[in-house]
């Protein structure tokens, strides 16, 4: 029999080197070592590896939250400025229209109190200038009549005491005598 020389790996001789590509068997034992390679790698440095993945997405995680919160406020804060924008112009829309609607309603009121023959402020207004001025005039003939009353009287009491010197008071004068 013929002695082998072993690789590096532990596996085949120089010699079988040579149909390596074509060799099925090789070529599964290659990938058998290459796994329990990559999982003696992974086992050695796995933590140190973990312990990096998690503090990197903790890192990524943090900054997305962040830049995810201002965009948040950016749009709330859009949206906050457009509904206040809207609301003025809809509160000066109201404002216009309740205005209108105040305006036809008076004018039809006035119009509807004219028909039934009530006067409007302007007339009563007038009417109410005369009152008071008719107020005053009452007053100064009511001021002026007693003073002319008991001049009035004055003369008359003297005529009548004239006319019936003999009489008595209290009888008729007789006319026929």
């Amino acid at each position: 029999m013929a002695v082998r020389k072993k690789g590096k790996l532990g596996g085949a001789a120089p010699a079988q080197k040579a149909g390596r590509g074509t060799n099925p068997l090789y070529s599964a034992q290659q990938i058998w070592s290459a796994g329990l390679g990559a999982m003696s790698r992974a086992q050695a440095g796995g933590t140190r590896f973990f312990e990096d993945l998690v503090h990197e997405g903790a890192r990524l995680q943090g900054g997305a939250l962040t830049t995810a919160q201002k965009v948040v406020m950016q749009a709330f804060e859009g949206a906050q400025k457009s509904v206040n924008r809207r609301v003025g112009d809809v509160k000066g829309q109201a404002t216009e229209t309740w205005d209108n609607l105040e305006k036809i309603f008076q004018t039809r009121v006035q119009r509807a109190l004219h028909q039934l023959g009530m006067p409007t402020a302007e007339e009563i207004g007038d009417l109410a200038r005369k009152v008071n001025q008719l107020t005053h005039s009452v007053e100064k003939l009511a001021a002026a009549r007693p003073a002319a009353r008991r001049a009035a009287k004055k003369p008359a009491a003297k005529s009548r005491a004239t006319r019936h010197k003999g009489a008595k008071p209290g009888a008729t004068p007789s006319r026929g005598t």
